[in-house]
């Protein structure tokens, strides 16, 4: 468990970016409506005085660097017109419509280079990529391009393995071989559909494909959720309460599990599908600047309990900063093991975020 006796104090976040007390008046049902402005994982706190690119007046912003047409781009209106276009060359594509061309991203994305619909498609029949702006004036990027954040600090020196054999019910074995089994059948179909779309060409086999593509994701959050709930908390943490979170459905800006204990214990979760799934990371403003930070770190711990508060989840913030003072937060990532088809284990590792990751 944390001790709050190492540089991460309570909320919201001041000035210097740590937190401060919140009003505990605040109603938690207030500003619950998913339809309310959230920033991006990648957005920092705070910003929002600087030129839109995709402003009323639908014209880009005329200070910020220009972007390079790609020399593959056709022209209007058979922008994607060129044949053997990779989904990487139409994703640069679409970025580079997403900063000069007006209106591009005022129909795609938000304020924030967050996509406003994953289903919804431009002319390339393929959705847009998440974007990110490291810096005000700065173009926008795909956020899987942006540069790699600090790694966070860690309690554990590795990640601790816990066997299928630790689950002590068959009950719960059952419910993890259920969601292991569900997610291993939808990697094998988009496996099998990805290869008919790639050998046939035909327009049924891609829209095939992008429906198992997106049961893959659903399936995988899922199996990782479950390996956290079923399996870590209920054999470590039995009796503690999962409490309700009221971030977007996407899941941004938000934990991925928050548990209680009557005796004042948290434990803060973040889930993840495989061993090989990646932290994830957002921007912050630290310093009077815009830093990329990882999951885990006490930068991403502080800017997600300021989106808590911002959106009035004020008892729950603070249990976990009276837990974070006590001693008694357990901040931990949860990430399931592989498997053919039947639950083998998951790993684990605690953060230390009694020290920040930024200079």
């Amino acid at each position: 468990m944390h001790s709050g006796d190492h540089g991460v104090f309570a909320v919201p976040l001041g000035p210097d970016r740590n937190p401060v007390t919140p009003d505990h008046h605040a109603d938690p049902s207030h500003d619950t409506d998913p339809s309310h402005d959230r920033r991006a994982p990648a957005e920092a706190a705070g910003d929002s005085t600087h030129p839109d690119p995709n402003a009323p007046d639908g014209q880009p912003d005329a200070d910020r660097p220009r972007v390079q047409r790609p020399d593959f781009m056709g022209d209007p209106p058979d922008i994607y017109g060129r044949p053997g276009l990779t989904k990487d060359q139409v994703e640069q594509i679409q970025v580079y419509r997403a900063n000069e061309e007006a209106g591009y991203r005022e129909q795609y994305y938000d304020k924030n280079g967050r996509r406003l619909l994953l289903a919804t498609k431009d002319e390339s029949g393929q959705t847009p990529p998440q974007l990110m702006q490291l810096k005000p004036d700065a173009p926008w990027i795909r956020a899987k391009d942006a540069p790699e954040p600090p790694e966070p600090h860690y309690l554990d020196p590795d990640y601790v393995p816990m066997g299928r054999e630790t689950v002590t019910s068959d009950e719960r074995r059952g419910e993890l071989d259920g969601f292991a089994k569900r997610r291993h059948d939808a990697i094998d179909l988009d496996n099998k559909t990805r290869k008919w779309r790639d050998e046939s060409g035909l327009p049924e086999a891609q829209t095939a494909y992008k429906k198992t593509h997106t049961a893959i994701g659903e399936a995988t959050e899922a199996f990782g959720e479950a390996a956290a709930r079923h399996h870590y908390i209920a054999e470590k943490y039995e009796g503690f309460t999962d409490e309700p979170l009221l971030g977007p459905a996407n899941g941004n800006d938000q934990f991925d599990q928050v548990w209680t204990n009557d005796d004042g214990r948290v434990v803060v979760v973040e889930a993840k599908s495989s061993t090989d799934t990646k932290l994830g990371s957002r921007i912050v403003e630290a310093n009077g600047e815009r830093n990329i930070v990882s999951q885990g770190s006490r930068e991403y711990f502080n800017d997600i309990i300021r989106e808590m508060t911002e959106r009035g989840e004020t008892k729950l913030v603070t249990k976990i900063i009276t837990a974070l003072h006590t001693g008694n937060l357990e901040y931990i990532v949860v990430k399931g093991e592989k498997n053919s088809g039947s639950y083998t284990g998951l790993q684990y590792r605690r953060f230390d975020i009694s020290k920040g990751t930024l200079p």
